[in-house]
């Protein structure tokens, strides 16, 4: 299983970069846990935007689990979800992945660090990717923080196979080779204009289509 730790702020993670992590895990048809952390510091608002989030990334079959690491909420759950697999645990910097491992399995002792309040951002202190046992036949992969994830091996051709929503439109499109970028008669864009495909997840889209043109 691939699980990317996010959190609203103290670092604030983009949805693009969610997305990419998403698109990742699926072109090599990982299932994927996106865990929003540090539940103990969300506002009102916060848990509304949240709410929305959840509805999101549900709505195209991700499991998606909010937790509070530094609280100890629904930690429980996540181990049940853990258990017997393999995880690759991955996010920013001090989105909080090692704390979410220490009390996981005490026995791990992995190193933390503060946020940076004037930098709104993490410092690493994960320097290399290490498997852990946190109980019988359940493994976590710890890795370094990500700053920037970009995509490898997909052809700008394949990017759209891989996001779920786009997926259940193959074969509606006008043209059998639309980038749903431009063309006429695109059934996502179509999609995207009566809500039934999210704007945000068209505009991660959009950006990971020019990030392979701006690599060629």
């Amino acid at each position: 299983m691939a699980v990317v730790v996010a959190t609203l702020s103290f670092p604030r993670t983009s949805l693009g970069f969610i997305d990419r992590f998403l698109v990742a895990a699926e072109s090599f048809r990982i299932p994927s846990l996106l865990i929003f952390n540090k539940t103990d510091m969300w506002s009102e608002e916060d848990w509304k935007y949240a709410a929305g989030l959840e509805e999101i990334y549900k709505s195209i079959g991700v499991d998606v689990l909010t937790i509070s690491a530094q609280a100890g909420i629904n930690l429980e759950v996540l181990k049940d979800k853990l258990k017997g697999k393999i995880s690759l645990i991955a996010g920013h910097s001090g989105v909080g992945k090692s704390t979410i491992l220490n009390v996981l399995a005490p026995g791990i002792q992995q190193k933390t660090s503060e946020v940076s309040s004037f930098a709104n951002k993490g410092t690493h202190t994960t320097t290399f990717a290490e498997m852990f046992e946190i109980a019988n036949d359940t493994f976590v992969i710890d890795t370094p923080g990500i700053k920037e994830l970009g995509l490898m091996d997909i052809d700008e051709e394949e990017i759209n196979h891989f996001f779920p929503e786009m997926r259940a439109l193959f074969g509606k499109c006008k043209f059998h080779n639309c980038s749903h970028t431009h063309e006429p008669g695109c059934a996502v864009m179509a999609a995207v204009e009566n809500g039934d495909i999210v704007m945000s997840r068209y505009q991660s889209y959009l950006s990971m289509m020019e990030g392979i043109d701006s690599h060629r």
